[in-house]
């Protein structure tokens, strides 16, 4: 069997074999001779396998097909069958029948009509397999596999007269056949538009017709060519169509046409590339075939885009031309071998083996950069300092390990075991000089805490804690905790080593109460005890070197400290002089998105770094933004499943000629990452920059790091600690402030971290913080964006791939210019310097911890026991506590009193979440008096007033007592100075010293140091009261922030009364630490001379407060709180002055208005402001507005004008209302779509409406509004809602500008823009007129018209008809019965006011008696004390409008209760009743005044006609009389009309009662 089997499989193989063996000796005899298989290669043209026909009998075919199936099935519409007569063409969309049996039927007979012709047809050769034929060896292998899937290619090059560029092949092919259908229908789409005359020679290009003509084909009188304009069931086609069609064939055509007409459309039509023979030819094949009959064709009428597209050409090559210019340049007179030499020399350490660089008193001197410490891992206790040490001349990093620190606990022990006398007996032997009787006293210290250390020892037993020691300390404690004692006491100080667990934070015993300080960290520890405060030299002694192969760091040098005694702070003169310069390094990455797994992948990154970084002052622009201080590298890997463009090798090559290794290519996402690691180990950069850096970049490396599985002693190289495992990456990062999460700042240890968007937020004003735009604004560099979509289309050709690497670049280099523009590092380390934080903290924007560690540092000194942080369960925990044991003490009251209820009002923000009201009254707003002010406003303001009023009342936790009752404490009385306020004393004595500096000083650049000293010293003086008030503060203390604030409120108070009262002059508005006076003068001298008046007389009554004149206003606009605009007058050094207009709280300056409403609101204010008459202001801000609403609905606004912007304040997804919101649905659209979107960035968008549409369709904005960048596209489908703008982005702030002027209103600024004014008037109506203002409207101010007008008339229904009609009035009916010239009867020409008017002239005998009239005034008097009654609010916001009945309690700033719209945060307004109390006192006035006979005479000053008016009244009187009885009651009973005299009065005493 086996050798059949065998045999079987012989005689198979035998044949294969022999070919093959064939063609092995064929490819050797080649290969002897030089030559190439492929050259010997032939085409073989196949057999036919398709008729070929001339364009005439083509044509003829065509046409009866036609007449055989036009009565099959007409599809004029489009849909149903039809069938053309013509082949299919399979690069075109074909129709598609819904029926299969149809389309059969159909194919027989086209088979059928061309077998019949085929004979008849001359032969035609296959010029299509021809023309592929000879292309081969021409045309890209990327296009021919672009033809098949009909996508256009990426790297697709313009052929020449030459021949065609061959610069990519396989990699092209793979790209191009990766494309999605999306891509393909468009380029289908697009190759059927195009007129593409086919050519075996060269393509022909046609470019769009500017004017779409219709080409009607008519008869030629050529013999054998009767082909009449009847026979063609379509006659009126676009030119291109029917020239794609009838150039199919290479045969001659049997229409033809005039030359001339011919030529001159295609002159017109076709462009062919450096041929112009073809070009003549393809003119002259037109001309001898086609009659064309030229007529423009009916367009249908599409909509354009109703706004101005800006063009603006080159942007984004700005940054990049510059940065090019920068990294293309020489470095010095250096040469590449010499750069690469240095920096062969940098990486070596000069220092070698064990010795370290020492100092003559044998001490490491090391600059302090950053520390880090790991509580819960393998080594608690362990700090890891990370710096600079003095090498040779040069800086090298290091690593100062700092092992067996100590934990420190104080026990709070019970009043027993230090009892008060005992201590009171031995403060003779504590106070003593005598070293015997110092012996004694802590002998007997020991002897009284002696059971309080069995019982401690116990616990700690119970924790398996061999070693520790404890002994009595005397310490102060003045902070929040209730169980232990304030002042200065005795406790139990507690040390024991880290590396046992720490105590329970809640532990209790017989003997002590509680325990502080079990949860402080060794790095919190060894800061405030050895004051280390911020970046600093320090002084090592018995340093221990590691060995390289033993560190468990990255850093060149490594250093062990047993004992952190050894360890202090260098003092002044002895350390090394200066600051070392820092190696800095931006970060940019380039991410694609992978949509199968829904993550970003790394495609590309790019690093620009400065070895010689001062940050001791700021560096000027031309000083490090040079080819000698600046050097990068990038890194690009191939796509998944892709490669790099063709020629890509050669181009790395090129770049890294000129630079070192500045480029390089990887094949995979690893290896990009393994490259990068290893550069930035190599580099040693001490900080890295980025924008979004803590948001973005850093989280995506970190995570692709552990998606690729990068090895641990190569990924943990981005920080300077070694590690075995990646911390967990969740959580933090998510809101401003909060920087990078806490995993992120593990895993770069050693590193700092510099965000460029975290610091812009905190230092600049800015409508939006994209790299972008602050690379426009701040740098005056225009960027261009890359989307994550675009990059995979980048890899197509080397060109793009090489744009995609240097734009990765320029973003690094601006992340980089931003830090250096805005002095981050300097401004930061001063921060760090005076707080006595982490300055990896401080990047961060940890303003809070700044703050803490400053009173950590300052209490520590003064020997206090400082608070405990919490963690937020730690809290809730705490607050669960307390608030049972109120429970408990308010159930069972010990001796008849309620019990100790200090914690009844805890903090609603701690126990409930959801609602961040403020916990206590803030500063004092007074209510501004509205209008517009032409004479001189001083704005006087109280410098630094929370800060001065700590230091002017002596407010600490020292000195205040805190009430049990939790009540505002009142002023304390210590004359010893607390804590806080000497704190405050010293940071404002240094800066004024600082400040005279400042002054001073000729040089710049000590000028710049000194103002960066200067602001991080008024930065943390400002801050201090923030932190008492602050929730999640260590040093929270509710009673003492609610008092600075009272005090406040008090001080402003008193400062207005004193103007006021005093001064005799108007104050206008105050707010928390200003007031605004008006002068009444428009002399500036004069002005100026009383603000030094009021300055003089305020700042009599203070020691440390005062008050300076903060500015002078020429001109000012009052709308309301925190909303005014004015004219500032600002006087020059020379003694001139300057005029600016100065915005506060207006919505021009908010960034959630378009800019189109930005500057018509700016226009408004300059007329308003400008000084000019009341009638030329008003008339060219209606004529603007008017000009203005005509623009828009003429598209003549640019589009760039509509954008509005939101900031998103976290992810899209996680808003509980975002279908409501506009930039959160387009946020989500952008994500969707590939875009970056991360918390905290500002999304513009504009508010749009279909195409087509004359309205809105039912939906809300949110889902109207669009991205600027979609409404661009081709194929949008939106337009702006031009009345969308105007009705409420340009009316509500024109109008609310404009309220105070005369001559103008909503109803006529509405007019002028076009929009309804009485939908507007009415609106004005129910939200202008509050209960002050009608109040203050008296019958003596008002004329009745004008007092009544908004009132509605009093209807009755008719006697006779039972219809309503309107009751004239009393004043009416007066006028209508007196007898008009030329009439006998009185009676002819009045009407009876109790009937209607159609009953009155049909001669109706019944009328309204006269309790019927009294009752249906008591029913309609009851319909509007309803409407009263029913209380709905509205918005007084215009652009909000939300009229409910459901109000809500919280409290927004100064708002009063139940005003707060529901609609907050999205709506800044306040609810007002829509139908006051002034609105029902006055209706029910008018249907008084209507009735009321006796008003009426007594207005008739002339007696005779007053007596005349009383007879023919006499009627009227009677029939109305109960009805004004009635109407008087319920008017009675309103209390609007009464005034209670006891608040106006004031009791006087008389002093001659005594005498």
């Amino acid at each position: 069997m086996a050798s059949n089997g065998g045999g079987r499989r012989t005689r198979g193989v035998v044949p294969e074999a022999s070919a093959r063996a064939a063609a092995l000796s064929e490819l050797k005899k080649l290969k002897d001779e030089g030559g190439r298989r492929v050259n010997n290669y032939q085409v073989r043209e196949e057999d036919k396998i398709y008729d070929s026909l001339s364009e005439a009998d083509y044509n003829l075919l065509v046409l009866k097909r036609r007449e055989e199936v036009k009565n099959f099935v007409v599809a004029d519409d489009g849909l149903g069958y039809a069938d053309i007569g013509e082949e299919e063409d399979w690069n075109v969309d074909q129709y598609c029948g819904d029926s299969e049996d149809d389309d059969a039927d159909t194919n027989k007979k086209k088979k059928k009509n061309a077998d019949e012709v085929k004979k008849d047809a001359p032969n035609r050769k296959a010029a299509a397999l021809s023309a592929a034929a000879s292309l081969i060896g021409k045309q890209r292998l990327a296009s021919m596999f672009t033809s098949a899937s009909g996508i256009p290619s990426l790297g697709r090059r313009l052929r020449d007269d030459k021949g065609v560029n061959t610069e990519s092949i396989l990699d092209d092919v793979l790209a191009d056949v990766s494309a999605d259908d999306v891509d393909r229908e468009r380029e289908k789409r697009r190759r059927r538009a195009n007129f593409r005359p086919s050519t075996s020679v060269q393509d022909v290009v046609f470019q769009p017709i500017p004017e779409r003509m219709v080409v009607n084909i008519a008869e030629k009188s050529t013999p054998g060519s009767q082909i009449t304009s009847s026979s063609r069931p379509n006659t009126d086609i676009p030119l291109s169509n029917y020239l794609e069609e009838t150039n199919a064939s290479e045969g001659p055509s049997v229409s033809t046409i005039g030359q001339e007409c011919v030529t001159d459309i295609c002159d017109n039509l076709v462009q062919i590339d450096k041929n112009e023979a073809i070009n003549e030819e393809v003119k002259k094949v037109v001309s001898d075939n086609i009659v064309l009959d030229m007529k423009p064709e009916k367009k249908a009428e599409t909509v354009v885009l109703n706004a101005k597209i800006s063009k603006v050409e080159d942007t984004g090559k700005g940054a990049m031309a510059a940065w090019h210019a920068i990294s293309k340049g020489t470095a010095g007179n250096k040469s590449v071998v010499d750069i690469k030499k240095e920096e062969e020399l940098t990486d070596q350490v000069i220092c070698d083996g064990n010795s370290l660089p020492l100092d003559a008193e044998s001490r490491l001197p090391f600059f302090l950069l950053d520390a880090h410490e790991e509580p819960y891992g393998a080594n608690p206790g362990i700090i890891y300092m990370f710096g600079k040490v003095p090498v040779g001349g040069k800086y090298e990093s290091c690593c100062v390990v700092v092992r067996n620190m100590q934990r420190c606990v104080y026990v709070v022990p019970t009043p027993s075991i230090f009892p008060s006398n005992s201590i009171a007996e031995l403060g003779q032997l504590a106070s003593s000089d005598q070293p015997a009787e110092k012996i004694a006293f802590k002998a007997k210290l020991q002897e009284l805490s002696t059971d309080l250390k069995q019982e401690m020892a116990e616990k700690l037993m119970d924790l398996d804690v061999a070693q520790f020691s404890m002994y009595p300390v005397k310490r102060s404690y003045a902070f929040e905790c209730p169980e232990v004692p304030t002042g200065e006491n005795y406790f139990m100080k507690l040390m024991y080593p880290f590396k046992n667990p720490p105590l329970p934070s809640d532990l209790k015993g017989r003997n002590f109460v509680k325990v502080l300080g079990t949860h402080t960290s060794a790095l919190e520890l060894l800061l405030i005890k050895k004051r280390i405060k911020g970046p600093c030299w320090l002084s090592i002694a018995a340093p221990q070197r590691v060995a390289s192969s033993s560190q468990i760091s990255w850093c060149k040098i490594e250093v062990n400290v047993e004992d952190p005694k050894d360890l202090m702070v260098a003092l002044p003169g002895k350390g090394p002089s200066g600051i070392p310069p820092l190696t800095v390094a931006s970060l940019n990455l380039k991410t694609v998105i992978n949509y199968k797994l829904n993550v970003n992948e790394i495609a590309s990154v790019s690093v620009v770094y400065c070895k010689r970084v001062k940050v001791d002052a700021p560096m000027p622009l031309a000083e490090w933004n040079n080819r000698d201080m600046l050097s990068h590298f990038s890194i690009v890997r191939k796509l998944d499943g892709g490669i790099f463009p063709m020629g890509f090798a050669s181009e790395v090559a090129k770049v890294n000629s000129n630079s070192v290794n500045t480029l390089n290519a990887e094949s995979s996402e690893r290896a990009l990452l393994n490259l990068l690691m290893i550069k930035l180990h190599q580099l040693d950069a001490d900080v890295l920059v980025g924008h979004n850096i803590s948001g973005f970049d850093l989280d995506i490396l970190l995570h692709r790091l552990q998606a690729c599985k990068v090895a641990s002693n190569v990924w943990s190289k981005i920080g300077r600690l070694k590690r075995s495992q990646m911390p967990r990456l969740n959580g933090g990062g998510s809101t401003f402030g909060s920087g990078a999460s806490p995993g992120a700042l593990t895993c770069i240890a050693g590193r700092l971290l510099c965000d460029t968007y975290l610091s812009s937020r905190e230092l600049l004003r800015e409508v939006s913080y994209s790299l972008t735009q602050l690379a426009k604004s701040q740098l005056g560099r225009e960027r261009k964006e890359l989307v994550p979509s675009e990059i995979p289309g980048m890899y197509g050709n080397s060109s793009s791939l090489l744009e995609l690497i240097e734009s990765g670049e320029t973003d690094a280099w601006l992340s980089l210019g931003l830090m250096f523009h805005l002095s981050v590092l300097p401004l930061t380390r001063q921060l760090t310097n005076i707080s006595g934080n982490l300055w990896s903290r401080t990047l961060q924007g940890a303003r809070a911890q700044r703050v803490e560690y400053l009173l950590l540092h300052e209490f520590h000194i003064r020997k206090f026991i400082l608070p405990d942080k919490l963690s937020q369960k730690e809290k809730e925990k705490e607050v669960g506590k307390r608030k049972a044991s109120a429970q408990s003490d308010r159930d069972v009251p010990p001796d008849g009193e309620d019990g100790d209820n200090r914690d009844a009002g805890l903090d609603n923000a701690t126990a409930k979440k959801g609602k961040k009201g403020p916990a206590y009254l803030g500063g004092l707003v007074l209510e501004p008096k509205k209008g517009l002010y032409d004479k001189y406003i001083l704005l006087l303001d109280f410098n630094s007033l929370y800060p001065s009023i700590i230091q002017e009342y002596n407010v600490c936790f020292t000195t205040v007592e805190r009430t049990v009752t939790g009540s505002i404490p009142s002023i304390p009385l210590s004359d010893v100075p607390g804590v806080l306020p000497q704190v405050l004393k010293g940071l404002v004595e240094r800066r004024k010293q600082v400040k005279g500096w400042l002054k001073k000083t000729t040089d710049i650049l000590k000028y710049q140091q000194f103002d960066i000293q200067q602001q991080a010293l008024k930065l943390t003086a400002n801050s201090m009261y923030g932190c008492l008030g602050f929730t999640n503060s260590r040093f929270y203390a509710k009673p003492i922030a609610e008092l600075i604030t009272a005090q406040g409120r008090e001080i402003l108070q008193s400062t207005v009364d004193l103007v006021q009262t005093s001064l005799n002059l108007e104050v206008i508005y105050g707010d928390t630490d200003s007031i605004m006076i008006h002068s009444g003068l428009e002399d500036l001298a004069a002005a100026k001379s009383i603000a030094m008046k009021v300055i003089r007389e305020v700042n009599k009554k203070y020691r440390l407060l005062e008050i300076d004149l903060d500015g002078v206003y020429k001109r000012m606009l009052l709308l309301k709180k925190k909303k005014y605009a004015a004219v500032k007058v600002q006087s020059n050094s020379d003694g001139s002055v300057t005029e600016v207009i100065e915005q506060k709280g207006l919505d021009i300056v908010r960034r959630d208005w378009s800019s189109l409403s930005k500057e018509i609101g700016n226009y408004c204010l300059e007329q308003i402001l400008s000084g000019g008459s009341r009638e030329e202001v008003v008339d060219a801000i209606h004529s603007q507005l008017r000009k203005l609403q005509e623009d828009m609905r003429n598209g003549q606004i640019e589009l760039d004008k509509y954008v509005i912007t939101k900031s998103l304040t976290k992810q899209p997804e996680d808003y509980p209302d975002g279908k409501n919101q506009p930039h959160v649905q387009v946020a989500l659209r952008r994500k969707q779509s590939g875009h970056r979107i991360s918390p905290n960035d500002t999304v513009p968008y504009i508010i749009c409406i279909k195409k087509g549409s004359e309205r809105p369709q039912s939906g809300g904005i949110a889902d109207r509004a669009r991205h600027p960048d979609e409404i661009k596209e081709e194929n949008s489908d939106w337009l702006v809602d031009v009345e969308y703008y105007i009705s409420q982005q340009i009316h509500p702030v024109v109008s609310r500008l404009c309220a105070p002027i005369e001559g103008t209103n909503a109803g006529h600024i509405a007019d002028c823009l076009g929009l309804d004014s009485a939908k507007f008037l009415q609106r004005q109506a129910a939200t202008t007129i509050d209960m002050d203002s009608a109040r203050l409207t008296s019958a003596s101010m008002l004329e009745d018209d004008d007092r009544y007008k908004l009132c509605e008339p009093l209807e009755l229904v008719c006697a006779q008809c039972y219809k309503k009609y309107v009751f004239p009035g009393v004043t009416e009916i007066l006028s209508l019965i007196a007898t008009p010239k030329g009439t006998s009867s009185p009676a002819a020409a009045c009407p009876d006011p109790l009937m209607c008017d159609q009953c009155n002239q049909s001669g109706g005998l019944n009328r309204v008696s006269p309790a019927m009239l009294a009752n249906q005034v008591k029913l309609r008097a009851d319909e509007f004390i309803k409407r009263y009654y029913e209380c709905w609010m509205m918005c007084d916001d215009e652009m909000c409008g939300h009229i409910t009945r459901n109000i809500t309690l919280q409290r927004v700033g100064d708002a009063e209760k139940g005003t707060v719209c529901p609609l907050y945060p999205r709506c800044n307004g306040r609810l007002r009743r829509q139908y006051t109390e002034a609105h029902l006192y006055n209706q029910l006035t008018q249907f008084y005044r209507l009735l009321d006979v006796s008003r009426v005479l007594e207005k008739i000053v002339d007696s005779g006609e007053r007596m005349a008016a009383e007879q023919k009244l006499a009627p009227v009187r009677t029939a109305t009389d109960l009805a004004v009885l009635t109407i008087n009651n319920v008017r009675n009973k309103c209390a609007y009309r009464f005034i209670k005299l006891r608040d106006l009065c004031v009791t006087v005493s008389d002093p001659w009662a005594t005498v």
